[in-house]
């Protein structure tokens, strides 16, 4: 189903943002944010936990974290925070082009990027974290993939240490254009498509069991958990950006490994036992993705997992 969500959502999106083009008053990040984070509401038994702070932050960014509490050493998990952007066009006599226009900001201009770089590296509350940005686009401004270039969809993600080091400083307005990021970009399902195991038959007659109709026969659908285990997710996310690592200023600094760690801090777990307290709801800061699977890396079929993941479209 998180499968599906990605690839129906993104030209959504796309439709939605399209709409507001030649209006005075366009759909702004935290709009489409707060959409995606609607979307993922009813999946939570699929171990999809989705939770909103009582007073969010500006800017459209959410954090997404991969959990799997079954694992020795308290659990382990990989938090991935999530930067949103959408595209705008300008006009011009001959055409025109999208651009991100607030790539770069921040006082002084690029501040931002270097802040969420930093503000991962320190691994804030005890998180392991890996900063991405997630840009939005409507329709005009897609193109479909080529046998060298990916496509531009309604959603895509860049890791925030391809950019960070362009807009240091500030940067031009070529490098602030949609075609000028189109080789880094991933699609979102890089983050929501994952394969599912199979833990339990279900009885028929429990409420809120799906039944399907198989010619004559009945089918119960079974209880599943996604293989989003952390370790699977930060070997693809570690693949991808080796594939799309392009060349970095001289001064860049090497991005760390994409490494989940150990030990589930008692907030997330409490989130993900259904028992996220008023004061844990308080001091949350943005729009918060939980995917909790009951894999471990022990599991039988976690190899299995692990191959499945990489074969993708």
């Amino acid at each position: 189903m998180l499968c599906e969500l990605a690839h129906s959502f993104s030209p959504r999106i796309a439709e939605l943002l399209e709409r507001d083009r030649g209006l005075t008053r366009n759909f702004r990040e935290e709009t489409v944010t707060d959409l995606f984070m609607a979307s993922l509401v009813g999946l939570e038994a699929f171990g999809v936990r989705v939770d909103f702070p009582d007073e969010p932050t500006t800017g459209g960014d959410m954090d997404w974290i991969y959990a799997a509490p079954l694992e020795l050493n308290g659990g382990r998990y990989l938090r991935l925070i999530l930067q949103a952007k959408r595209a705008q066009f300008a006009k011009l006599k001959s055409g025109g082009y999208w651009y991100y226009h607030h790539l770069d900001h921040g006082s002084p201009s690029g501040q931002q990027a270097q802040t969420l770089i930093a503000y991962a590296s320190t691994t804030p509350a005890g998180m392991a974290t890996l900063p991405l940005y997630i840009l939005y686009h409507p329709t005009s401004a897609l193109a479909p993939a080529t046998h060298n270039r990916p496509a531009i969809e309604g959603v895509n993600l860049v890791f925030a240490h391809h950019v960070a080091p362009v807009v240091f400083g500030g940067c031009a307005r070529t490098q602030k254009k949609v075609d000028y990021w189109r080789d880094r970009f991933m699609p979102l399902s890089e983050i929501l498509c994952w394969p599912a195991a199979v833990t339990e038959q279900r009885d028929p007659a429990a409420a809120g069991t799906t039944q399907f109709m198989v010619g004559l026969e009945r089918a119960v659908l079974p209880g599943l958990t996604g293989a989003f285990h952390p370790d699977v997710v930060a070997r693809r996310l570690g693949e991808q950006r080796a594939r799309t690592a392009v060349a970095a200023a001289p001064d860049a600094p090497t991005p760390p490994p994409i490494k989940p760690v150990d030990g589930i801090p008692e907030d997330i777990r409490r989130a993900i036992e259904g028992q996220v307290t008023k004061k844990d709801r308080k001091e949350l800061k943005r729009p918060r993705v939980i995917l909790s699977t009951r894999m471990r890396r022990d599991s039988p079929n976690f190899d299995l997992a692990e191959q499945l993941s990489r074969r993708r479209d």
